[in-house]
């Protein structure tokens, strides 16, 4: 897309979907805490989003416009659990979802932060950091293909998370986010 272009193909909306599905469901779970029910209304959410995908303006940030929507769908979602005498009051659900929404920033101001900070590392410890979280090699084989014991490898990933969390935490003060 263009960035004169400002109308979003269904292609480009598919893959904005797609991009920040994981983090959307990780919204609806922090809000509806049983994995079935938040799969349930992460599907509503879906749905709501294409079928409004036309509404959204290429300016706005996706993430925060799906986020809009995943909050109407789990108080629709409460409201529909109402008959369940332990539920909370419209009112005590609004204050909840607006202070997780509030910590929902703040998680993503500092994982802005932190892909910042992974960006000035040397090229060797952000390929290291990469290996060692992606999930796909096990501590063994990663120490095994840089050809370091493993107690190496665990003191190596040691440093770089402090430094990562000593520049996350610089940043975090110099613009008066909370780190």
């Amino acid at each position: 897309m263009s960035p004169t272009d400002q109308t979003l193909t269904d292609e480009d909306f598919i893959r904005l979907l797609t991009v920040y599905h994981g983090r959307i469901l990780q919204y609806v779970t922090s809000l509806i805490p049983n994995r079935a029910q938040a799969e349930d209304v992460m599907q509503e959410v879906s749905l709501a989003l294409w079928e409004k995908r036309t509404q959204f303006d290429a300016d706005l940030n996706f993430l925060t416009w799906s986020r809009a929507f995943a909050r109407l769908q789990v108080l629709a979602h409460y409201r529909k659990q109402s008959r369940i005498p332990t539920q909370l009051s419209d009112g005590a659900l609004d204050r909840v979802v607006a202070a997780i929404d509030t910590r929902q920033h703040a998680v993503d101001d500092q994982l802005t932060l932190l892909r910042s900070c992974l960006g000035k590392l040397p090229d060797a410890q952000r390929d290291l950091v990469r290996r060692f979280y992606d999930g796909r090699l096990d501590v063994l084989q990663v120490a095994q293909d840089l050809h370091v014991q493993p107690n190496t490898l665990y003191v190596k990933i040691h440093r770089i998370r402090e430094r990562l969390l000593a520049c996350v935490q610089k940043h975090s003060a110099l613009s008066g986010a909370p780190a």
